[in-house]
């Protein structure tokens, strides 16, 4: 962490805290010389009261003990005090937080030195003022302010559920005369590159000591809301035996352990006694583990989003990130404990799975006859995605004593969007099981979206028009919103074409180059004034990831990438293709094995389009290839073979709450 200005010593102002120990408890000196040597252990400070010889002002100065025998202590000033010449004040008394009271120590000293000192330690010392709220020392966290274009930063010296106490000092462009205690301010508390707190406060008090201030600040929020408010939430569950959740607080340093009252995969909550209470809404806990009967241990980022005081202080922390593979563990065993999973496996059986496949008719002859060749490749590839491949891949399955009788897909196929496919079912004692793995599928996806490592800001899949349930399923959500920025619906021609058909050479006129950044500007115009939908930004936008899709899939040793392709007559973009290639039939239909074709000029030769896809194909071994075109009327008005149309059906998952709301009234899914 950057270190923050160096700050003076500052005033001791509360003469009261001496003053109670009339009346204070008392601490026999072998306890006291317990608790010395404990903070010394943890190398924690304490803190000494010095009067200034002229003045009688008081100073409160951080010092560390030595180990201690018992009657004679030895201590070392804090090295930001170094230059003060610290051994002019007379030593009044030793101050140690502890328990949340104050241990007043009335220490003789014995000898003092430029960076150092000796005292007696007495035979009792005084505890006073424990605390209504608790308070807590802090360690290493950088404190800034702004209010109104003022800026400052220091320390977090301590904090309460309630408060924040800082020491800052201005910028130089500024002076404190600037702050207006009466106004609210935003602070910001960090630490080893993670923002702790961010938030509006207002100030409580506020007290000078030369060019710093020493500032007590209460948020003026008890509660945040750190996503959309959702109709429809995943179910929270309170197993047994209970979770556990580990972190260390990010401003005492001290480590915490916690049983979790109730979780869900988007958040935890966890009970306080009011004296215990350690966390305040708004607060980052950059790393929690959540822990599960001594063998399950997920690392997470959360976030304190309310407090409720009850018969005990309940917080509610929602998550912010954690690994997809983690998501996935915490998902299955949520469902498992509550009964809602049971029959629903990570495990499957390939030869169980390719048998309802075929008996479910969703490997028809047509799609057969176009994979058959390549058998040995796909099943290489299925034995391979269904193994471990969380970070692409996902399956709900739902079976009974090894048989399957429903499944659907999760795929990612593009850098922050993912693919639903592979929906089959057969009936179990006449039940449509497809909806067992539907409802588990949107569980799903309505928190994973939220996190970042899931790269999941959009879902789509390809809709068959004449298959009726399908197209109920996702086409008529498209149509009841009747808003393309929430759910789009564009339809593509299909057809299959057959390699080494064509020309290879462009005619006269004709060019096929990548695509700079005019042509996709040309073809983003074109898409909106045509359909408007969200296909650009799913697959066109340039985004930002830690690391690539075709990175992700390579590491894992599988090929996925695409490429844009622009078409020109005479330097006037006509169409563009994109190239897409990724493993033999690791969607079935092989729809991300192809080509896609978006004709923003009606008059371009089909043959035109064959000769730069057969360009493209480069040294494939496939027969045929997969064309999808875009728009659909083209190769009407061309006269060519269509085998089929697909709608892609494509949800921003900003929206994916309406669409589990959807399916629960139309389908009649009880997703409360």
């Amino acid at each position: 962490m950057k270190s923050g200005p160096i700050l003076p010593p500052w005033m001791f102002h509360h003469q009261e805290l001496l003053r109670s120990m009339a009346s204070a408890d008392y601490l026999d000196q072998q306890k006291l010389t317990n608790i010395f040597n404990y903070l010394h252990f943890k190398g924690d400070p304490v803190y000494s009261i010095l009067n200034h010889p002229q003045y009688e002002e008081s100073l409160l100065i951080k010092i560390y003990p030595e180990p201690c025998s018992g009657e004679v202590l030895n201590c070392r000033w804090d090295d930001t005090y170094a230059s003060y010449k610290l051994e002019k004040y007379r030593l009044q008394f030793l101050i140690i937080s502890h328990d949340q009271s104050f241990i007043v120590v009335p220490a003789r000293l014995i000898s003092r030195n430029g960076d150092s000192f000796t005292v007696e330690l007495p035979k009792t010392a005084f505890v006073i003022n424990r605390r209504q709220f608790p308070r807590f020392d802090c360690r290493d966290v950088k404190a800034e302010l702004w209010q109104n274009g003022f800026h400052a930063e220091g320390e977090l010296v301590d904090f309460s559920p309630q408060a924040f106490r800082l020491r800052l000092q201005s910028d130089p462009a500024f002076s404190f005369h600037c702050f207006n205690s009466e106004e609210t301010a935003t602070i910001r508390l960090s630490g080893e590159n993670h923002v702790f707190y961010s938030g509006i406060c207002s100030c409580r008090r506020a007290n000078q000591n030369g060019c710093g201030r020493e500032l007590v600040l209460t948020p003026v929020q008890n509660q945040i809301k750190r996503f959309k408010a959702k109709t429809l939430r995943n179910p929270r569950r309170c197993p047994s035996p209970p979770f556990y959740a580990i972190f260390e607080h990010p401003f005492t340093r001290k480590k915490i352990q916690r049983e979790i009252s109730d979780i869900s995969t988007s958040g935890i909550a966890i009970e306080d006694r009011s004296s215990e209470a350690l966390l305040m809404p708004g607060m980052i806990i950059p790393e929690m583990i959540i822990t599960y009967a001594g063998i399950l241990k997920i690392p997470c980022k959360v976030q304190v989003i309310y407090r409720k005081d009850e018969e005990l202080v309940r917080f509610g922390l929602v998550i912010l990130d954690m690994d997809l593979k983690d998501y996935n563990a915490i998902n299955q065993l949520l469902n498992s404990n509550s009964g809602v999973g049971q029959d629903m496996s990570s495990e499957i059986d390939l030869d169980e799975l390719w048998d309802l496949f075929f008996d479910t008719n969703f490997m028809y002859p047509a799609k057969y006859q176009h994979i058959h060749k390549y058998k040995d490749d796909f099943l290489k590839t299925y034995r391979k995605l269904y193994s471990s491949t969380q970070e692409i891949a996902k399956h709900f399955t739902y079976q009974r004593n090894g048989r399957i009788y429903s499944h659907v897909s999760l795929l990612r196929a593009y850098e922050k969007a993912w693919m639903i496919h592979h929906h089959a079912a057969r009936p179990l004692d006449e039940k449509y099981t497809g909806l067992i793995v539907l409802k588990q599928l949107i569980f799903y996806l309505n928190d994973a979206h939220h996190l970042p490592s899931a790269n999941m800001d959009y879902v789509f899949c390809y809709v068959r028009p004449e298959n009726k349930y399908n197209e109920r399923l996702y086409a008529g959500f498209s149509q009841t919103q009747n808003d393309a920025s929430v759910t789009s619906l564009d339809l593509f021609s299909y057809l299959l074409h057959e390699m080494g058909m064509t020309k290879t050479e462009l005619p006269d006129g004709w060019s096929l180059r990548e695509c700079n950044d005019v042509d996709l500007w040309e073809l983003h115009q074109y898409y909106e004034h045509h359909s408007g939908g969200l296909l650009w930004n799913m697959i066109f936008s340039k985004v930002i990831v830690d690391e690539t899709i075709e990175d992700v899939y390579s590491r894992l040793g599988f090929i996925r990438k695409w490429k844009f392709m622009a078409i020109h007559f005479l330097d006037v973009l006509k169409a563009v293709i994109i190239r897409e290639e990724s493993d033999v039939a690791i969607n079935l239909s092989d729809l991300m094995n192809g080509f896609k074709v978006f004709v923003i000029d009606p008059e371009v030769p089909p043959e035109v389009i064959f000769t730069a896809i057969e360009n493209l194909s480069g040294q494939d071994h496939f027969s045929s290839m997969p064309v999808m075109i875009y728009p659909d009327q083209y190769p009407k008005d061309k006269g060519l073979n269509i085998e089929k149309q697909y709608y892609l059906w494509i949800l921003d998952m900003q929206h994916g709450n309406e669409f589990m709301k959807y399916l629960g009234q139309t389908y009649r899914i009880k997703l409360g």
